[in-house]
């Protein structure tokens, strides 16, 4: 599979909220970077479909809140990597974002 990420990912577990018109679960992230984020799950949803996520970075950190849309699914096809799906960050605070991301690199 070609990567055609424009930004560095963080791999890191990190714990997110999802909430969709149709479900909401709790779970962990994979990896994160300034463009989106991968969530590892069994609740897949269509691409294209609008997702709001609260990502936790830690007890001292705020809680990024964001909306987003699922751009890709993982349903096994990729025996490498988690079930799940990669969401692409349509709205949010991207400066606390990217404060976040930096924090993540020290």
């Amino acid at each position: 599979m070609l990567d055609q990420r424009r930004h560095y990912r963080h791999h890191r577990q990190l714990q997110v909220s999802c909430m969709n018109p149709k479900l909401a679960f709790e779970s962990l992230t994979q990896d994160i970077c300034p463009g989106g984020v991968f969530i590892i799950t069994s609740h897949l949803l269509p691409v294209d479909s609008p997702i709001d996520l609260e990502i936790s970075f830690g007890l001292d950190d705020p809680i990024l809140r964001c909306r987003g849309r699922i751009a890709w699914i993982n349903a096994g096809q990729i025996e490498t990597f988690p079930p799940g799906f990669g969401v692409e960050f349509v709205d949010g605070d991207q400066q606390m974002l990217e404060r976040l991301l930096l924090d993540l690199e020290v």
